[in-house]
């Protein structure tokens, strides 16, 4: 019988192009394995069956225990959030943020969004080429979180630093460079949380801030897990909308057929960002934890391994998209992994969703001759985000 193929996850070169490799692992075995010995769930029906069957947990802590991390402030933060928990404590954690997530709350910021990309590229067009994941994609994500929560849109340079530094702490291979950068982020991000805590005891608004509050008040949260869930909140929002932006732009500048046929009908823009979402899904990875001996995927699991979600696998499943290597807006949009799937299904999908398709939109509206310099960008390895490192852009059509 054909043995699963071997893909190394911390090859550098991997994360570049991993589409090819996932592929060809997809054909020979419905699972790969990593050369540390972890099963990694390539096809989709299994990624539905890991996320739902009772002999799989969330990992909890062991995706920082691998990696050496066993204490310290990002241990202790991480510890009290959404992410590492099942069961009890994590539909406590989720039913005190999920209110802020309405439909109305999200909506309401779409036209101000719209208004600040026009403004960022009205900047950034000046010059003859720029870097669109610099200059346009870095900022949308922060800017709209900032909005969402209320917080002052002249700290974002600030938090952008900070949380720049937090993203590091997942990386495979962890340096302790990494590690450093990562610790001092989360506790400058939990020290400004704190600030905006108090700020929010004394002047509520309708925001995520003062609905925690009132839990806390409730006696649903305790303070350090207020704090935690407003950094958590922070934290996913913009590492994965930058990755989903860029990602969406550049597919779009390469297929100007389809983009095209998107921007003749904004009606067409929500089935086209899905299909971004799904060649390109924003969170590579996801692991589960085996919590029960079982050969559900056909092979034996031992209590206390771990599964890899292979997400950019998954979402491109032969049984479930027709030529699935294919980017085609026109596209029937199917349910894809690019949030996650079931208990821990990304809370602000609807927010990312928003930032992608208004950065998309007033892209094009704003610079309707753009042109791709960039022909092939390099990708950010080790990341959970699929990162572009730049993507070059000429805003205007070169004069004949």
């Amino acid at each position: 019988m054909t043995q699963p193929a071997i893909l190394d996850l911390r090859d550098a070169g991997f994360w570049q192009d991993p589409y090819p490799q996932l592929r060809v692992a997809a054909q020979q075995h419905r699972l790969a394995r990593t050369p540390q010995g972890e099963v990694m769930v390539l096809r989709a029906d299994d990624v539905d069956l890991v996320q739902s069957h009772s002999a799989f947990a969330q990992p909890g802590l062991v995706s920082l225990e691998r990696l050496g991390v066993n204490d310290g402030p990002f241990f202790d933060w991480r510890a009290l959030t959404m992410a590492v928990h099942d069961g009890e404590r994590h539909d406590r954690l989720r039913a005190s943020v999920i209110r802020a997530f309405t439909p109305r709350r999200v909506e309401r910021l779409r036209s101000a969004l719209a208004v600040h990309a026009a403004e960022v590229l009205q900047a950034a067009s000046a010059a003859v080429t720029f870097d669109v994941v610099e200059e346009y994609a870095r900022d949308l994500p922060l800017w709209l979180i900032c909005e969402f929560l209320g917080l002052p849109q002249s700290a974002s340079a600030e938090l952008d630093d900070l949380l720049t530094g937090t993203e590091e702490m997942f990386a495979d291979p962890l340096t302790p460079e990494r590690r450093s950068r990562a610790e001092h982020g989360i506790v400058a991000l939990g020290e400004y949380v704190q600030q905006l805590v108090d700020e929010r005891r004394h002047s509520p608004r309708e925001d995520l801030v003062s609905d925690l509050l009132e839990a806390q008040t409730a006696g649903r949260l305790t303070y350090e897990e207020l704090v935690s869930l407003v950094v958590n909140v922070l934290g996913g929002a913009v590492g994965s909308s930058r990755a989903g932006i860029s990602n969406a732009l550049y597919e779009l500048l390469r297929h100007p057929d389809q983009l095209a046929y998107v921007m003749a009908d904004r009606d067409r823009l929500p089935a086209a960002v899905e299909e971004c979402l799904r060649f390109h899904p924003p969170f590579r990875l996801g692991r589960r934890l085996v919590v029960e001996a079982n050969d559900v995927l056909g092979v034996l699991l031992a209590p206390g391994s771990s599964v890899v979600i292979a997400r950019q696998a998954a979402n491109r499943d032969p049984v479930r998209w027709s030529d699935p290597d294919t980017f085609d807006v026109r596209r029937k949009p199917e349910r894809h992994y690019s949030f996650g799937y079931g208990a821990h299904f990304c809370l602000g999908q609807a927010l990312a969703r928003l930032d992608i398709q208004e950065a998309v939109w007033t892209f094009f509206t704003t610079l309707p001759s753009v042109a791709l310099v960039t022909d092939e960008p390099r990708r950010v390895p080790f990341t959970a985000d699929e990162q572009l490192e730049k993507l070059i852009v000429r805003p205007r059509a070169c004069d004949s």
